[in-house]
């Protein structure tokens, strides 16, 4: 996936910190003051974005409604009919975005205010394969039990996954002892067999349920 921030010149620094976060998460985010290189045109390399982006990001504050730029860049993805999620910083949609749903956004509360626009469009069908790949891998490399219980809550039962997402995952929980040793991710799990039931026999919730892979924490 393929994604255009886009913003006005002087949030550039937490425009900067959006986009560190979300290609953690497969976003893949083009920001002009980072990606375009030295010596070359802006409008040329802005337009070639545009044009290739899958995911329109609007960061809505005061100097954004006031930018020439800014507008033109909104304009664009409109009439290109490319999905657009409006983040409302300090504005809220206007003109032609202004019915569409926008993600609040707090910058004392970058993280959780990334995780949001992550929440959204995991779950927008046309737009949520990488995403979930990315997200599937993140819980798989859960270095902690700590880790592997807090991404386990996150993901595990917010997401619809694809079949070779699900075996993925399933995957996962047997070969990463984070995960399948820790207590606090027990609930998530189960209720993810649950829901998927099919990708999880007998023999593997057996095993599951086993000494072999909950000995850190079950008494026998």
């Amino acid at each position: 996936m393929y994604t255009f921030i886009s913003y006005a010149s002087d949030f550039r620094k937490t425009a900067g910190k959006i986009k560190k976060y979300l290609d953690q998460y497969g976003f893949n985010c083009f920001l002009a003051h980072e990606d375009i290189p030295p010596q070359t045109v802006w409008p040329e390399e802005i337009l070639t974005a545009l044009k290739n982006c899958d995911l329109f990001l609007p960061l809505l504050t005061s100097r954004f409604t006031e930018s020439f730029y800014c507008q033109q860049e909104v304009g664009f993805a409109y009439c290109r009919k490319v999905e657009i999620l409006p983040v409302m910083i300090s504005k809220e949609p206007m003109g032609m975005i202004a019915d569409l749903q926008a993600v609040r956004f707090n910058e004392k509360k970058l993280a959780s205010s990334c995780w949001k626009i992550v929440q959204h469009v995991a779950k927008r069908e046309s737009l949520s394969g990488p995403i979930l790949d990315a997200l599937v891998n993140w819980f798989g490399e859960s270095d902690s039990y700590d880790t592997a219980a807090k991404r386990a809550r996150m993901i595990l039962n917010e997401f619809d996954f694809s079949p070779n997402q699900v075996k993925k995952i399933r995957w996962y929980i047997k070969e990463n002892s984070q995960i399948h040793q820790t207590k606090e991710a027990r609930d998530c799990i189960l209720k993810f067999m649950d829901k998927y039931s099919s990708y999880f026999d007998e023999k593997y919730r057996s095993w599951y349920d086993s000494k072999k892979a909950s000995r850190m924490w079950m008494r026998y």
